[in-house]
């Protein structure tokens, strides 16, 4: 196990760019206010929150839970260029399970900062002992669909008009899955 707390790693994108990667702080609700205040409303319409309000982004600070929320943000010369949370439960028929959800900045797309924020979750979940990860993306979303194909989630859903945009129109969801561990331990005997 590791210290969430003292957690943080160095990457280098494919262009050669380094950024660090490490837990969000509460004195980073004014970096992260900014990082979602430059999204492009079309973009906003498919997020699950509303990124725009400052009170959203204030009450993520001001209530921290690393224990059901981790929020792994990519600080580039300390400005946020993306944000990758896994949403947890701890007790319960879900307790295995790591919902992910990442958001990479425009202007960092297609230099691989996406695929880094997705398998650093990966890596988070699996030292936390979850057993797998789940990803809920509109079905238009391809470069998002395929970032996480490409690190290991496979489609295992699609609901056609499941969920409902800030425009309140209805937009089809992809749900996607990574295996971090196997389903069943072979120690134990499940005949019934």
């Amino acid at each position: 196990m590791f210290d969430l707390n003292t957690y943080q790693k160095e990457v280098r994108l494919k262009d050669g760019t380094k950024i660090l990667l490490r837990p969000m702080a509460s004195e980073d609700k004014d970096a992260l206010y900014e990082f979602f205040k430059e999204v492009p409303r079309e973009e906003v319409r498919y997020l699950r929150d509303d990124v725009g309000s400052r009170s959203i982004v204030e009450n993520w600070a001001a209530n921290l839970d690393y224990a059901k929320t981790l929020p792994i943000l990519a600080v580039k010369n300390g400005t946020v260029i993306a944000d990758a949370t896994l949403n947890r439960r701890r007790f319960g028929w879900k307790w295995h399970l790591g919902t992910v959800r990442v958001f990479v900045h425009r202007d960092y797309r297609n230099v691989g900062l996406g695929q880094v924020m997705i398998k650093e979750i990966a890596s988070l979940a699996d030292s936390l002992g979850l057993e797998k990860l789940v990803a809920e993306l509109p079905e238009m979303n391809a470069p998002a669909i395929n970032a996480f194909n490409k690190a290991g989630f496979h489609r295992v859903a699609f609901l056609p008009n499941f969920v409902k945009d800030r425009e309140n129109r209805p937009v089809d969801l992809v749900v996607m899955v990574k295996d971090i561990r196997p389903a069943h331990d072979e120690d134990y005997d499940y005949e019934f």
